[in-house]
C-alpha cells in the first residue's frame, strides 16, 4: 500500500523532564520557537521549521515535542533514519508522548517484519494518541496478521473520530466482504466514494461486491468508472471482462482480456479468463495453446492447471486433465478435489 504522509499537530506539553532549570524567559522563548516551528510546518516551510525546532533544542536539549516535530520534518524529507533518532529521543524524554510512537510505527509500516510497527501503534493509542490515523494504521496491521475482527474495531474507532475517513470505510468494507456481509461492504465502498470521488480502487472493489450480489450491469458500470479514473488498473480491466463474459458479451470481454494481457503479461488471470472464453466459443485448441504458454511462465499457478484440466477434458484427454488437477491440488487448489473424483472413477 502506498504510504500517506499524515500531518497531525500537538499542543505544547507542559510536563517535561528538564536537565537543569530553565528560567521563565528561556521557557517562554523555547515555547515560542516551538509554536513558530509548527506554524512553518503547516505552511510546508520545512527549512524554517527545522531552524526553529533546532533553536528549541539549543535552549532545552530534553524538550520532547521539539524532537517529535523535527522527526516529522525528517519524514517529509525522506530522512527516515534521522527521523527515528529524533522520535527515539522524544520518547526517551517523555515516554508518554503517544504521537512519537505513532510516527515510529508509520516509518516501520510496510518494511518491518517483526511486528514492531503494530507495537508502536498500540503504544501510541495506549499513551493517549487517540487519533483516527493511529487506529487506521493499527487496523491495517491487524488485517496483515489475520485479525479481521480486531481490525474492524479499529476502523470503527477511526470512523467515529473522522466521519469522512474514506480509507477506513474502504478497509472496513473489505472485512465485511470477507465476513459475508455483502450489503454492508457495498455501503462502506459507496460511502468511501461519496467522501473521495476519485477512488478507482473503491470502484473496482465495489464492482466485485456487486458481482457477488448478482448485479453484473452495476459491476460493469463501476469497473468502467475505475478505468476512467485509472486507465492502467489491470484488475478493473480483467474484472469488467469477467462481468461481460458472464452476461454473454463475448466481444467486449475478449477486448478487456486482451487489453489486460497487453498491459501486463505478468498477470496470468487475464490469460486464464481469455482461455475460458475461447473454450466457450469452441476454440478449444487455441485455449489450450494459450494456457500452455502461460504455464511455461507461471508453473506454480494452481488455477491455471485447474482450467487447463477442464479444457483437456473437453478434448477427451481425461488422463491429461487428471494430471493437471492433481498438480493443482499439490499447489494448494482445494477446488481441484471435485474434479479429481472423476479421475478416481475411471
Amino acid at each position: 500500500m502506498k504510504k500517506i504522509i499524515v500531518i497531525i499537530l500537538i499542543g505544547i506539553i507542559a510536563s517535561q523532564v528538564v536537565i537543569g532549570q530553565l528560567s521563565f524567559s528561556e521557557k517562554k522563548q523555547r515555547d515560542k520557537a516551538l509554536n513558530e516551528g509548527i506554524t512553518y510546518i503547516l505552511q510546508e516551510e520545512y527549512e524554517m521549521a527545522s531552524v526553529k525546532l533546532t533553536e528549541c533544542l539549543t535552549l532545552d536539549s530534553t524538550f520532547a515535542p521539539a524532537y517529535l516535530q523535527r522527526g516529522r520534518i525528517m519524514i517529509e524529507w525522506g530522512g527516515l533514519d534521522a527521523a527515528m533518532e529524533d522520535l527515539d529521543l522524544a520518547i526517551l524524554f517523555e515516554p508518554s508522548l503517544g504521537e512519537a510512537y505513532f510516527y515510529k510505527g508509520y516509518i516501520l509500516y510496510g518494511s518491518d517484519t517483526t511486528g514492531a510497527d503494530a507495537r508502536m501503534f498500540d503504544s501510541a493509542i495506549t499513551n493517549g494518541f487517540l487519533d483516527p490515523y493511529a487506529y487506521y494504521f493499527r487496523g491495517l496491521t491487524k488485517i496483515r496478521d489475520g485479525l479481521d475482527g480486531m481490525a474492524m474495531n479499529d476502523f470503527n474507532e477511526a470512523i467515529e473520530l473522522k466521519v469522512d475517513f474514506s480509507l477506513a470505510y474502504h478497509e472496513r468494507a473489505g472485512i465485511k466482504r470477507r465476513f459475508g456481509d455483502l450489503q454492508g461492504a457495498h455501503f462502506d465502498y459507496q460511502t468511501a466514494i461519496d467522501y473521495q470521488p476519485q477512488f478507482p480502487l473503491a470502484y473496482n472493489n465495489m464492482g466485485s461486491v456487486k458481482i457477488l450480489l448478482g448485479d453484473y450491469e452495476g459491476a460493469i458500470h463501476d469497473y468502467t468508472i475505475a478505468l476512467d479514473q485509472d486507465p492502467d488498473m489491470i484488475m478493473a480491466l480483467n474484472n469488467r471482462g469477467y462481468a461481460r463474459y458472464y452476461l454473454g458479451r463475448t466481444d467486449g470481454a475478449l477486448q478487456d482480456f486482451d487489453a489486460a494481457i497487453t498491459m501486463n503479461k505478468q498477470f496470468p488471470l487475464a490469460s486464464l479468463n481469455k482461455a475460458s472464453l475461447l473454450a466457450k466459443q469452441d476454440q478449444v485448441l487455441m485455449a489450450l495453446k494459450l494456457l500452455d504458454s502461460v504455464l511455461e511462465e507461471y508453473p506454480d499457478e494452481a488455477l491455471l492447471y485447474v482450467n487447463r484440466g477442464l479444457i483437456r477434458e473437453l478434448t477427451g484427454d481425461l488422463n491429461g486433465a487428471c494430471e493437471d488437477w492433481h498438480m493443482a491440488k499439490t499447489l494448494g487448489a482445494d477446488e481441484a478435489d471435485e474434479y479429481i473424483k472423476e479421475c478416481n472413477n475411471q
